[in-house]
């Protein structure tokens, strides 16, 4: 017999297993609708970042890319697009926004990408393998930030970089201010809000 437990936000951030459990949960829950709600979380600007990201990556033809938390890929796809004989493999652990990242590699029909489920806390990669590793929104996210940079380190090879994108509070006390508004009436009108809580099964 399975019972509903009601996960609250302050538990899963006190709790390294507690925080992976609602992190899993909720990208499961807002797989369909991510997309759109990094769209409107960022002002629209999100694609911009990525692309500066990949292009700060200063990406070779030949190069091997890991793309942890890829999400829904576009990360990924815009590191594809740079190579030619290289890959880069996009890796979640969420299936749900993965079955939407092959669709659109489907679409694009690229030959240079790789889609993996699983955990970036628990990586089978072997060492000094990537010239590079991303990661857009993903930091926050994990349970032990230092154990998954040691993970990066083993995998990068000598001179690799590890080039990170996530949202941070403007210093401006007056953008800070009106930003902090936008999200808080933004992510209460959205459906998606609704990930604050979530039914966690056992």
């Amino acid at each position: 017999m399975t019972k509903s437990v009601r996960l609250e936000m302050k538990e899963h951030i006190t709790s390294k297993e507690k925080k992976q459990i609602y992190v899993n949960q909720m990208f499961a829950t807002i797989a369909p609708r991510y997309d759109r709600v990094t769209s409107l979380l960022s002002y629209g600007r999100d694609k911009k970042w990525k692309r500066q990201l990949v292009e700060l990556a200063k990406i070779g033809p030949h190069h091997e890319i890991l793309d942890l938390a890829c999400g829904t890929g576009d990360i990924t796809f815009m590191v594809a697009q740079k190579l030619t004989q290289g890959r880069v493999i996009g890796v979640d652990i969420t299936a749900g926004m993965l079955e939407i990242a092959q669709r659109k590699k489907r679409r694009l029909a690229l030959k240079t990408i790789e889609f993996e489920l699983g955990d970036i806390m628990h990586l089978a990669f072997s060492e000094k393998r990537f010239d590079r590793i991303t990661v857009g929104y993903g930091l926050r996210n994990v349970p032990d930030i230092s154990k998954l940079l040691k993970e990066v380190f083993r995998l990068l090879k000598p001179g690799g970089r590890f080039l990170s994108l996530d949202f941070g509070k403007p210093a401006n006390r007056i953008y800070r201010a009106v930003y902090l508004q936008y999200l808080t009436v933004v992510g209460s009108a959205h459906p998606a809000w609704k990930c604050r809580r979530l039914s966690i099964y056992s």
